[in-house]
């Protein structure tokens, strides 16, 4: 290194001194150049500078949002549903009822792959309709009459053991349970974490939703198939283990489609990656209502699904969606901030337009701050409700549209939970989907019970009753034909 001028040799002990020195030392460093015998070796041509990186340029059109009501185009809904008309003139009873799920050809796939399963290992087991309808009928009872261990139905102790004993010898059932199978083992899916249930997860689905009433609002989320009882809690929660279900459902509960859950690389092949998880899982619910027709439905969900693209692709379709949404989702809509929106008075929201889909983004000042999002309804009509806060009633509070359609209409999937809770199949086998079996059955029980009390308003039976009606049926109807 070579310094031209003995004037920074000596440098300047004032603070103005030891600036320039600096400046001066890093020009010469800037300037430092190797020579060919240097001991350092090095590239004989400078270092050049990498290229500046370009700004990326997205695809994706920038959202325009703009402070309006949404005017959606959708038809307004006028659909029949001749499907609810037809059962109430033939006066199913429940046995009928549950057997829209659980028909023949239902009870022909058990009994087949059953039969199947127990040759491939070496036994002759021969079950028929009949046996299978009566170990449907002790697993109908077991969630009415509760036993510690499944052997006690068999007891002489009251009339219910009594009707279980006469109908099937226990060593038969235990045989038929251990053997119970849905799918050949010899063609499966290796990619479908669920192929021993396929089969049957497809002829429910199918019933369930060849019987769902027509209606314009569905709701769509996701649910615990328990595999047992836990007595544990976390944050004042029980602690549920089992299999996570997604479900869509009519607002009163009853279950229209369902399909348990997988890994995210299983349920996602061949869908759209924009969508994720959530919105890929609302687009199959959406396509089978469509299978019904080309009616304008109405999807409510949480902000686990809700997206500004889903609800974008859901109105390409022609189906009405309402959700809440989370604030990583709202595309740069210039809402204002949860944090100031905790300082404004309750009753408060703001909202935006989005120009090209005609999506309305809201927030609102509730019992906490409420983010939703819509294809459909808007602020208009703007409702007068009451409120409490700090234990105080506030007599009238402002609330959208959309927040009191969504209120109303998210329940379906919780009343369902709630339903099958009361009586739940007790009797679990060994096998890992069990539990998914007994689902299926509490379900189609569920579904029954809600079309019989479509058919008969002000003189339905109780849940109870009209599980112990085709219990106690399969059970008596089938007596003395397992000996």
């Amino acid at each position: 290194m070579h310094i031209s001028s003995l004037e920074y040799a000596a440098g300047d002990i004032t603070r103005k001194g030891r600036k320039k020195d600096k400046a001066r030392v890093s020009e010469l460093l800037q300037g430092l150049a190797f020579s060919g015998d240097s001991d350092v070796e090095g590239d004989d041509e400078p270092e050049t500078q990498p290229a500046p990186k370009r700004p990326k340029v997205s695809s994706v059109p920038e959202k325009n949002w703009t402070k309006r009501d949404i005017k959606p185009n959708f038809p307004s809904w006028s659909a029949l549903d001749s499907g609810l008309l037809n059962l109430k003139s033939e006066k199913l009873n429940p046995v009928e009822l549950f057997e829209l799920f659980f028909d023949d050809e239902t009870f022909n796939l058990i009994v087949s792959e059953t039969n199947n399963y127990a040759s491939q290992k070496n036994v002759n087991l021969e079950v028929t309709v009949q046996e299978m309808r009566c170990v449907l009928g002790v697993l109908l009872l077991s969630g009415l009459v509760r036993r510690p261990r499944r052997g006690m139905y068999w007891e002489m102790s009251d009339a219910d053991q009594n009707l279980v004993r006469d109908s099937i010898r226990r060593d038969r059932f235990e045989l038929i349970f251990s053997y119970l199978h849905f799918a050949d083992n010899s063609h499966l899916d290796q990619n479908d974490k669920f192929t021993k249930l396929r089969p049957l997860i497809k002829q429910m689905n199918k019933n369930f939703l060849l019987y769902a009433p027509l209606e314009e609002y569905y709701c769509f989320d996701k649910t615990m198939c328990e595999c047992f009882d836990s007595d544990q809690f976390l944050n004042g929660k029980p602690i549920r283990i089992g299999y996570k279900v997604w479900c869509g459902t009519t607002t009163q509960g009853y279950l229209v489609w369902f399909e348990p859950y997988q890994e995210e690389s299983t349920m996602m092949a061949g869908k759209d990656l924009d969508l994720g998880l959530g919105g890929n899982l609302v687009m199959n619910f959406a396509d089978v209502l469509l299978e019904r027709g080309q009616y304008p439905y109405h999807l409510c969900f949480d902000s686990f699904f809700t997206s500004v693209k889903l609800m974008s692709a859901l109105k390409k379709k022609g189906v009405k969606a309402t959700g809440t949404i989370r604030e990583n989702r709202t595309e740069k809509c210039p809402l204002m901030s949860a944090e100031h929106m905790k300082k404004t008075q309750k009753g408060y929201f703001d909202f935006r337009v989005e120009e090209n889909d005609e999506i309305i983004l809201c927030h609102w000042h509730g019992d906490g701050i409420v983010s939703l999002c819509s294809n459909a309804v808007g602020i208009e009509p703007v409702n007068e409700i009451c409120c409490f806060a700090d234990d105080k009633e506030i007599p009238q509070i402002s609330q959208p549209s959309i927040v009191k359609l969504y209120d109303e209409r998210r329940e379906g999937v919780a009343k369902m939970e709630q339903i099958i809770s009361k009586y739940r199949v007790r009797i679990r086998g060994k096998k890992w989907y069990s539990v998914l079996v007994s689902y299926m059955i509490d379900v189609a029980m569920s579904n029954a019970w809600h079309l019989h009390r479509a058919c008969n308003p002000g003189a339905s039976l109780e849940l109870g009753d009209f599980r112990r009606d085709v219990a106690y049926f399969y059970l008596a109807h089938n007596a003395n034909m397992s000996d």
